[in-house]
């Protein structure tokens, strides 16, 4: 199918056009930031921390979207605490300031709730307009108990969530102190989940007496973070934590790896390995009896997936080499959505090449040009996307892996090839829906 095909010339590209400094085009000149906006993440990590608050400040829609995150979790199994407030920045406060609003928020927050950090979240509006909180914050801080973190979101400086997320991260190591280095003990930044201590790369670690002494930002104290410093190894388990890990390389000396969450079992091998040479240990027997075990089921997927197309949006850690996975289904890749290029993606999209796998590239940032990509290729199967009122109207099946991104190594792609066989809660009596509406039926 050729690019002109899809009415998207200049929105998209093939992955064999995609190298490492090149940008991917934008879908559209005006965007609705969305998922994108770091506020509206921001408001996800937080209630990660113990003992703290965050008070996001900013107008009524930002504000309204980081409440709907809010709300919408509060609705499931996920514990994290409801631990945000929200100060609205009025039409009047654009013009008359809003320095003294926010002293008297603060002041009641720590008053009230006796937080040990409060987090102050700013949005793209106050940065616009020039309202300086960094200097007001330092005068405010005398008068609280409470350790304040400023947290500049920073979303109209680019175009995705990444400069917000990386400096809840860089806020973090103004907690820490300098600590005597543990032998056998390590960090694992960047791994957004209460249940990060409980993955098999703990299990394989601890097994071999590597202690994890923190999961950063998983359910942290204060005080966990303040001794954070105080370990052999940290491993960056996404680009994210990169900036903390270099960070406490530059303050503390502590040692680091990077290694972005892999997907094909070959490729979770080397990262084991990766991780094991790091520590001076072997792991080698362990992870060889895992992989077998996916390996099998592997093999059991390709039955029912094979000869399939799909769209696969991007998913945490290496989005390519899901890709690969995929494909080891026998599944086609029409198109594969990105927000941005990893440093493994070059690699990973050499293998894809390799085996004659050259799909269209997206950002995915607008959503009407992706509705009509979708409706374009008409996969079979959706990975990843989120929009199931336009994946039933167009009779595509959507897979939702939301649960294999709390899992680490085999298990999280042993938790993908079974979710590929499960439709989503609630799609069928959406799809049902959506076929009478398309009759005239309603």
């Amino acid at each position: 199918m050729k690019l002109d095909d899809i009415s998207l010339e200049g929105k998209c590209l093939r992955l064999s056009e995609v190298v490492e400094d090149v940008a991917l085009p934008k879908t559209a000149d005006a965007k609705y930031p969305g998922s994108h906006c770091a506020f509206r993440t921001v408001a996800g990590i937080l209630p990660l921390i113990k003992n703290s608050y965050g008070l996001l400040l900013g107008p009524a829609i930002c504000l309204y979207n980081a409440k709907l995150t809010v709300n919408i979790r509060s609705l499931t199994s996920d514990p994290r605490p409801n631990n945000l407030l929200f100060l609205t920045y009025s039409q009047e406060d654009i013009i008359f300031g809003f320095h003294k609003k926010v002293r008297e928020a603060i002041l009641e927050v720590d008053r009230r709730y006796h937080p040990e950090v409060l987090f102050l979240v700013t949005t793209c509006l106050q940065e616009i307009v020039g309202e300086d909180f960094d200097a007001s914050i330092e005068e405010i801080q005398r008068e609280v108990k409470a350790k304040m973190l400023v947290i500049h979101t920073d979303n109209f400086t680019c175009e995705d969530a990444s400069p917000g997320i990386e400096n809840v991260f860089l806020s973090l190591s103004e907690l820490m102190e300098p600590q005597e280095a543990e032998e056998g003990s390590v960090n694992l930044l960047g791994f957004w989940t209460p249940k990060a201590k409980k993955t098999e790369l703990v299990r394989l670690l601890g097994s071999e007496d590597i202690m994890i002494k923190n999961a950063i930002p998983s359910y942290c104290s204060p005080e966990d973070l303040s001794r954070a410093p105080g370990v052999s190894l940290n491993i960056a388990l996404d680009h994210f934590a990169l900036k903390l890990a270099k960070k406490m390389k530059e303050m503390f000396g502590t040692e680091y790896i990077y290694c972005e969450r892999p997907y094909h079992p070959d490729s979770i091998e080397l990262w084991y390995q990766k991780i094991a040479n790091a520590l001076g240990i072997d792991l080698d027997l362990k992870v060889a009896d895992l992989k077998r075990e996916t390996e099998e089921l592997v093999t059991q997927a390709k039955g029912s997936l094979s000869g399939k197309s799909c769209v696969l949006f991007g998913q945490p850690g290496r989005t390519l080499d899901m890709a690969f996975l995929l494909s080891e289904l026998g599944i086609e890749l029409k198109a594969i959505m990105l927000h941005r290029l990893l440093s493994d993606d070059h690699t990973d999209a050499q293998k894809l090449l390799a085996e004659g796998i050259d799909p269209l590239v997206f950002r995915g940032d607008n959503a009407l040009q992706t509705e009509k990509l979708l409706s374009t290729l008409r996969p079979d199967i959706c990975v990843g996307c989120r929009d199931y009122r336009v994946l039933a109207r167009q009779g595509i099946e959507p897979c939702m892996l939301i649960p294999s991104h709390f899992k680490l190594g085999f298990e999280a792609t042993n938790e993908i090839l079974r979710l590929m066989h499960r439709e989503p809660a609630g799609f069928g009596a959406l799809r049902y829906k959506e076929r009478l509406l398309n009759s005239g039926a309603v």
